[in-house]
């Protein structure tokens, strides 16, 4: 694989950060810490375990510091372990519940416009995300809410591209059906 110039200077901000250097380390959690944030808060559904989560994930990001190669983007590297974390979380607390999510509080520099149709409300959305398992739902935030390439949930989650379209095929499937069942649901 070839460096950019991009990834060169990724890894050389993230040393610095890591260093002590302290506008190498705003510019790195300026860069990464939203977009972390509302991906752990949207797995764990608690605003508490999510800033826990992004706050180990920078611990562990410093510390990894020296093992980061550049063959990736640092967000994807950074990525790689909050997803780790989130889901071992997620594992050891059996967690699944969703609280309620201001996505233009959270996410101000995207505009997102969720549009409901057919009936479906943010419930029914919420509910059908909960029926997915842990690795399904943390690859469908991914790819759905920070738009990521079914390739770059792969190196996040640890998987290779072909495994990580089967992983988000099947997530797709599944909350489809949830949502056409939970439309039946509401209907009744």
């Amino acid at each position: 694989m070839f460096f950019t110039g991009k990834h060169r200077i990724e890894q050389t901000l993230l040393k610095k950060a890591a260093a002590g250097d302290p506008n190498a380390s705003r510019e790195v959690i300026g860069l990464l810490s939203l977009p972390a944030y509302s991906l752990a808060y949207r797995m764990l559904g608690n605003k508490e375990d999510a800033e826990d989560v992004v706050q180990e994930a920078f611990i562990r990001l410093w510390k990894s510091a020296d093992s980061f190669s550049g063959k990736s983007k640092l967000f994807t590297y950074f990525y790689t372990i909050v997803s780790n974390l989130c889901l071992d979380q997620l594992k050891s607390s059996r967690k699944g519940v969703f609280e309620e999510f201001n996505e233009l509080e959270h996410c101000p520099s995207e505009d997102v416009l969720l549009e409901f149709n057919g009936g479906i409300t943010a419930e029914g959305i919420k509910k059908a995300m909960d029926a997915l398992s842990a690795k399904q739902r943390m690859a469908i935030l991914m790819w759905a809410y920070q738009d990521l390439t079914a390739e770059q949930v792969g190196l996040a989650m640890g998987m290779n591209k072909n495994s990580a379209d089967q992983l988000l095929f099947r997530a797709k499937l599944k909350l489809k059906s949830e949502l056409k069942k939970g439309d039946v649901d509401e209907i009744q």
